[in-house]
């Protein structure tokens, strides 16, 4: 998918800049209860964001913002769905 601004450059979500299926700034849900840094609980069905990805996409950090706020590392079993940005 590409975008275009007056007097921008157009930018793509879809392009060579994708290291994995899964990959930063995309929406994941969880598949799983995950705790954060804080030892929270974030329950199963939470939708969060990728702020980084471990390895060849085995783990991911979440970035949680309401109803709980928090960042979890999880790995990709505990990712139910995802979503690129769009």
């Amino acid at each position: 998918m590409t975008y275009e601004a007056l007097n921008r450059p157009a930018f793509t979500t879809d392009g060579p800049d994708r290291r994995f299926p899964i990959d930063a700034l995309d929406a994941v849900t969880l598949a799983a209860d995950a705790q954060t840094e804080d030892g929270e609980t974030v329950p199963a069905g939470t939708v969060g964001t990728v702020v980084a990805v471990w390895g060849e996409a085995e783990a991911f950090d979440i970035e949680f913002d309401a109803p709980f706020t928090g960042l979890v590392t999880i790995g990709r079993e505990m990712i139910r769905e995802h979503r690129r940005p769009v």
